[in-house]
């Protein structure tokens, strides 16, 4: 049963969807103009530069790539650091990709710098000799073996699933070697610094890393100190998947939207470094409460399914914009893999209590039976709203009453024959990536507009 909503919250209007908070960015042109910027400028300075130095075609070249490969590295660090303006108004899969693309094309910029020093040097090859090169030398390779370790963990990541724990810490050692190498190397080279214009810039984005530094690591453990919450339950949500209820202590609560997600941390204080990303399954009016359905996949859902009432734990959070919030459609089709269910519950769970009249249809895969979590509370959902349920098993049971196989073209046609309607609703994806991927391809071939599909794959964060 679900805790009473706060006392000293109102009560939303009948047949309405709860609007977004004031103030929630939507996305825009600046921030894509931003990161251009961080670009652009550095090649300008570049020609400022570069003709006081007189120097080869190549070592000119060398120093661009290298003054924008330093500046798109500071972008690189700035998407995944929790700035709530940015994953709001992008969304988290956006940020990822970006900074995913980001960290390639630094890579690329790296590479070509290094090659067009050795252009550019009469000793050629020699230059890579380490035994007597300058601190500069060093710090330069050391950034760029710290970088290249970083894409060898990012592409063996693709390949295998490693410990969440021990990837995240693997990047962020690596990822504050680059940047401190960088710094370092930039420093030591003394007639960068010495020109007024890069001298200004690499400060802006020194200060700039410190800022980001600050509110990631200090400001956002701080909040979460000040609202804290203390478990209230812990039950079984399926045979592979637990639900953790948590009541805010001494506070309102923490605002959210339907279909957002909070980092848990489960030490005695918000700023131990070991925490999950997990989305928020609990209706979005009742902020003192906070709900998560997380399935068994290592050492963390244990520790989870171990707690007992009262433990105080800390949420940093809310982010992401997979809600449906001023989304002005005629009705919803929610595609969720296993667990993937939880952003669509709490999106659910908002509309029965707002008492929104829009049709729903939700599709929900597993491979068993057992990967399904809440479906009779789900079932209660259908009894209050216009909702569908649609269950999809790739290994059901004798004599299953539902759709077998996956959430493909053929099921979809099904249940939503009508290509007009399927073309005016609002479609919510969220689960594997290669689930999802197999969802859009059949929605394209069904005339679903990608403006009307929003996505979240369940991956690392």
């Amino acid at each position: 049963m679900r805790a009473a909503s706060d006392p000293a919250s109102s009560s939303p209007d009948p047949g309405t969807i709860l609007p977004a908070r004031p103030g929630r960015p939507r996305p825009h042109r600046n921030w894509a103009a931003g990161y251009v910027a961080l670009a652009v400028v550095p090649l300008v300075l570049s020609l400022l530069a570069g003709p006081m130095r007189e120097e080869s075609w190549a070592a000119e070249l060398s120093l661009s790539t290298g003054l924008v490969a330093a500046s798109l590295l500071v972008a690189a660090y700035a998407l995944p650091s929790r700035v709530r303006r940015l994953s709001a108004a992008l969304g988290i899969e956006t940020v990822l990709l970006g900074h995913r693309l980001i960290a390639f094309l630094v890579t690329a910029l790296v590479l070509a710098h290094v090659g067009l020093v050795i252009a550019s040097d009469d000793r050629r090859w020699r230059v890579l000799d380490l035994r007597d090169a300058p601190p500069r030398v060093w710090a330069g390779a050391t950034g760029t073996a710290a970088l290249m370790l970083l894409v060898v963990l990012a592409a063996s990541r693709r390949r295998r699933r490693p410990r969440y724990e021990g990837w995240r810490l693997a990047h962020i050692l690596l990822a504050t070697c680059v940047l401190v190498a960088t710094a370092l190397h930039v420093w030591w080279l003394h007639h960068l610094v010495a020109h007024p214009a890069l001298a200004s810039w690499f400060a802006l984005l020194a200060g700039l890393v410190v800022v980001l530094l600050g509110y990631r690591w200090v400001w956002r453990p701080v909040r979460s100190r000040r609202r804290s919450y203390v478990v209230h339950e812990v039950r079984a949500a399926s045979p592979t998947a637990v639900t953790v209820v948590l009541h805010a202590d001494g506070h309102a609560g923490i605002p959210f939207e339907a279909g957002q997600f909070a980092w848990l941390k489960l030490g005695g204080s918000p700023f131990v470094f070991e925490e999950h990303p997990f989305t928020i399954a609990s209706t979005a009016i009742e902020p003192r409460r906070k709900e998560f359905t997380i399935k068994a996949l290592g050492d963390f859902s244990e520790l989870v399914a171990g707690l007992r009432p009262g433990r105080r734990v800390y949420l940093d959070g809310p982010h992401g914009r997979f809600t449906l919030a001023d989304l002005p459609a005629n009705g919803f089709v929610f595609v969720a893999g296993g667990v993937g269910v939880t952003p669509m519950l709490s999106m659910l769970r908002t509309m029965a209590d707002c008492q929104d009249p829009r049709p729903a249809t939700l599709f929900v895969g597993g491979r068993t039976v057992e990967d399904l979590v809440h479906r009779s509370e789900v079932a209660d959902l259908a009894g209050h709203l216009d909702l569908t349920v649609v269950e999809v098993i790739a290994q059901p049971p004798e004599h299953w009453p539902g759709e077998r196989g996956f959430v493909d073209r053929s099921v979809i046609e099904r249940h939503l024959p009508a290509a007009r309607d399927r073309r005016r609703r609002q479609w919510f994806v969220c689960g594997p990536a290669p689930m999802i991927s197999a969802v859009l391809k059949d929605l394209r071939a069904l005339g679903v507009p990608r403006s009307h599909v929003q996505t979240e794959r369940f991956d690392m964060v």
